[in-house]
């Protein structure tokens, strides 16, 4: 009877546990929407335009809304995998006044995808915190009007990506989350680092 007893209670554990990493694996959806935070922007480009013997101009800019869609698996509670889509609306500097012959803007986007390995580390009842690192290949698209005229230009880098984020699980199926990644823009010889906060939900089905 001690044996019974004592079986049907491991059997019961195991089927608890199995309840549980079920719960935890599956695929998901991910849609996010935010904004770059470089603030070197605006002075990179004042120099640009300065070192080409421009003076007492003024210039301002706006800063870019950034999306991403991606779909993913969770294996355990610990351990996801997501890629998906990485986009931008464009993020335009205008200048005028001073020695300039007349107003000039310059807007850029971007575009292009990104895979990462997702660490989760559960610290409180639905909470966790992020890690992530991966590889992004993202495109960027330029164009640029002043008195002389237009011109466009293009390059892409592929590179690691990373980031961190936290999550909160509302319900089984969805969840918030908070995300920080670091992109690779630009070209081959000539990029810099864009570094991207998200909010969004994700929804497992």
């Amino acid at each position: 009877m001690k044996k019974t007893i004592l079986a049907v209670f491991a059997i019961a554990g195991l089927s608890g546990a199995s309840a549980a990493l079920a719960g935890d694996q599956g695929w998901y959806i991910y849609g996010a929407v935010g904004q770059t935070f470089n603030n070197n922007d605006k002075s990179t480009l004042d120099t640009l335009l300065s070192s080409a013997g421009a003076t007492g101009f003024s210039s301002s800019i706006n800063k870019p809304t950034v999306y991403n869609l991606d779909i993913g698996y969770q294996l355990d509670k610990n351990v996801a995998f997501e890629g998906g889509y990485v986009g931008s609306n464009n993020e335009t500097y205008t200048a005028s006044g001073g020695n300039l012959a007349g107003p000039l803007s310059a807007s850029a986007d971007i575009s292009g995808w990104d895979v990462k390995a997702v660490g989760i580390l559960p610290v409180a009842n639905q909470f966790s915190l992020l890690g992530k690192i991966g590889v992004a290949d993202i495109k960027e698209s330029a164009t640029v009007v002043g008195p002389g005229g237009a011109a466009s230009l293009s390059g892409s880098k592929t590179d690691i990506t990373y980031g961190a984020g936290a999550k909160y699980d509302i319900t089984q199926s969805v969840a918030v989350r908070l995300d920080w990644d670091r992109y690779s823009v630009g070209s081959s010889s000539d990029y810099s680092h864009s570094d991207v906060w998200t909010i969004g939900v994700a929804y497992k089905f």
